[in-house]
C-alpha cells in the first residue's frame, strides 16, 4: 500500500513540475518574449520603425478608466484587459503553496508581487508595452484568488495531499490540452 502512495505523489509531483514549468514559460512568454521585435522597434502604418513604450505610476488609474469605459461603453478590451490580468496569475497564487507547502499567504503574496513588478519593470526597460502599476495591483488581485482557491480545496479535502493530487490532475486535464495547442500552433506559424 506504501508504493501505491509513494507512486501516486511520484506522478503527482511530476506533473505538477512540469505544469508549473509550462505555466511560468507560457507566462513569460505572454508578458516578455512574445513582445519583444527583434528587428529594432515596431513598424507603423507609414512603414518607419518606432518604439512604444507606455508608463503609469498612478495606482488605480488605468483601472478607474477601464471600468468607466466597461460602465458607459460596454467594452470588451477593457474588460478583456482586467479579466486576464487577473486570470494569468491566479495559477500561481495556487501553485506556489501546493509545490511549496506550508501557510504563509504574506510570503507568496511577495513572490507574486516581486514577479509582476519584475515582468512590468522589463516591458518599461525593453519598450513592450505598458508598464502600469494597475497591472501589478490586479495581477496581485489574481494571485490572491489563487491562494483563496488554494484554502477552499484545503477546506474540502482537509489534507495538502489532496490539494496536491487535485491539483496535479486539474493541471494535466487543461495543461495537455494547452500545451498542444500552443505547440501546433507553433508549428503552423513557422
Amino acid at each position: 500500500m506504501k508504493k501505491y502512495f509513494r507512486l501516486i505523489n511520484l506522478i503527482c509531483s511530476i506533473l505538477l513540475y512540469t505544469f508549473f514549468l509550462v505555466y511560468l514559460y507560457l507566462l513569460l512568454s505572454l508578458l516578455i518574449f512574445g513582445r519583444i521585435d527583434f528587428t529594432g522597434g515596431r513598424i507603423d502604418f507609414t512603414g518607419e520603425r518606432y518604439i512604444w513604450r507606455s508608463i503609469n505610476i498612478i495606482p488605480f488609474y488605468t483601472i478607474w478608466e477601464y471600468l468607466t469605459e466597461i460602465i458607459y461603453n460596454s467594452s470588451r478590451i477593457a474588460f478583456t484587459n482586467i479579466f486576464w490580468n487577473i486570470l494569468i496569475f491566479a495559477p500561481l497564487g495556487l501553485y506556489l503553496p501546493v509545490i511549496k507547502g506550508g501557510k504563509k499567504n504574506i510570503i507568496y503574496l511577495s513572490w507574486i508581487f516581486l514577479f509582476s513588478l519584475t515582468a512590468e519593470i522589463l516591458q518599461g526597460i525593453l519598450a513592450i508595452g505598458s508598464s502600469d502599476i494597475d497591472d501589478i495591483i490586479l495581477n496581485c488581485l489574481g494571485g490572491f484568488l489563487g491562494l483563496i482557491v488554494f484554502k477552499v480545496l484545503l477546506k474540502i479535502f482537509r489534507k495538502e495531499t489532496g490539494v496536491r493530487v487535485f491539483t496535479a490532475v486539474t493541471s494535466a486535464l487543461i495543461g495537455f490540452p494547452i500545451v498542444y495547442i500552443y505547440i501546433s500552433t507553433y508549428l503552423y506559424n513557422r
